[in-house]
C-alpha cells in the first residue's frame, strides 16, 4: 500500500462551493453570515459548506503577510541544480530557514527553487554563507526581484 491509498477522496465541488471559495479568496475574514447574504442562502447551510471545504482540506484560509511592512522588502529567487540523491534533504534544510518563504522541487535545467525574503544586504550575505555550507548543491543562479507586480496565486476552479 502507498500513502495515496489512504488519501481522502476528492470533494465534488458545485457552483455554490466555487462561489464560497471566491468569497473567501477575496476576503478570508468574511463572516459566514455575510457570505450567506451574498449567496442568498441560509446561514446554517453556508456554515456547513464552509466547514466541509475547510475540513476536507479543499480550502485553506491563510494570512498573507506583507514582507515590506515586516522589514523584509527584498526578495531573491534562487534556482539550483542539486544532487538528485540529496534533493529532499536539501529542500528540508531550506524549509527550516526562516528567511526562505518558498521551496519547490522543479523540472528543467534546475531541480530546486526557493524564494528568500530579506531586509538589508547583510542578511542576504548571511543567507549566502548558509547556502555555501549545504552539501549537494552543484550550482545555482540567483535573481533579485526589482519590482514585484503580483504576489498571489489565483487558482481557478473548473
Amino acid at each position: 500500500m502507498t500513502s495515496s491509498d489512504f488519501a481522502s477522496p476528492m470533494l465534488e465541488l458545485d457552483q455554490v462551493d466555487q462561489q464560497i471559495i471566491d468569497l473567501l479568496r477575496s476576503d478570508g475574514r468574511m463572516t459566514v453570515s455575510e457570505m450567506a447574504k451574498r449567496l442568498s442562502m441560509p446561514e446554517t447551510t453556508t456554515r456547513y459548506r464552509v466547514q466541509r471545504l475547510i475540513q476536507s482540506e479543499t480550502v485553506k484560509v491563510l494570512a498573507w503577510p506583507n514582507p515590506e511592512k515586516l522589514g523584509k522588502p527584498n526578495i531573491l529567487i534562487v534556482s539550483m541544480v542539486v544532487d538528485n540523491s540529496r534533493i529532499r534533504a536539501i529542500a528540508e534544510d531550506f524549509l527550516r530557514m526562516e528567511e526562505v518563504r518558498y521551496v519547490a522541487v522543479i523540472t528543467g535545467r534546475f531541480n530546486l527553487m526557493i524564494d528568500v525574503f530579506f531586509g538589508v544586504h547583510a542578511e542576504l550575505m548571511a543567507f549566502f554563507e548558509k547556502l555555501q555550507q549545504i552539501p549537494g548543491i552543484i550550482s545555482y543562479e540567483s535573481h533579485f526581484i526589482l519590482d514585484l507586480l503580483r504576489a498571489e496565486y489565483k487558482y481557478t476552479l473548473g
